[in-house]
């Protein structure tokens, strides 16, 4: 079951990363590739990390009063040889700051072997947005 948004611990995005997010995430639906410098500094610390991704949504999921989901980070590390997704929302308060909430790893590309692939947008589909959209 998912987090209730209301009740989780948001993390705060600097000014230069949120910046950086929205450059990547201009058309809605896609998913891009981008260099660890484009997502939260807090992020950019995972041990193994190979590849980062964002994404946003075509319109914000209003997930509680003040706070509105536009999209989601997405980074694979590599653990051995088993790759292990993590996904991340990124959201907007009601003041305009912009917070991330994450690791999620309740989704069925989490883990596969480095060996194989999987579909980039398989990473995606955080679960306080399910059925929202």
């Amino acid at each position: 079951m998912a987090d209730d948004p209301s009740k989780v611990k948001w993390h705060a995005i600097d000014s230069i990363a949120a910046k950086r997010l929205t450059d990547y995430t201009n058309t809605p639906g896609l998913v891009y590739p981008v260099a660890s410098t484009a997502i939260p500094h807090q992020l950019q610390k995972l041990p193994g990390a190979v590849d980062y991704y964002v994404s946003s949504y075509a319109m914000p999921i209003q997930l509680t009063p003040g706070i509105a989901a536009g999209g989601e980070i997405a980074i694979v590390r590599y653990d051995g040889d088993v790759a292990k997704a993590y996904n991340y929302i990124f959201a907007t308060s009601s003041n305009t700051m912009v917070y991330f909430h994450g690791p999620h790893k309740d989704f069925p590309s989490h883990h596969w072997a480095t060996s194989t692939s999987v579909p980039v947008e398989s990473l995606f589909g955080h679960p306080f947005t399910r059925g929202k959209t």
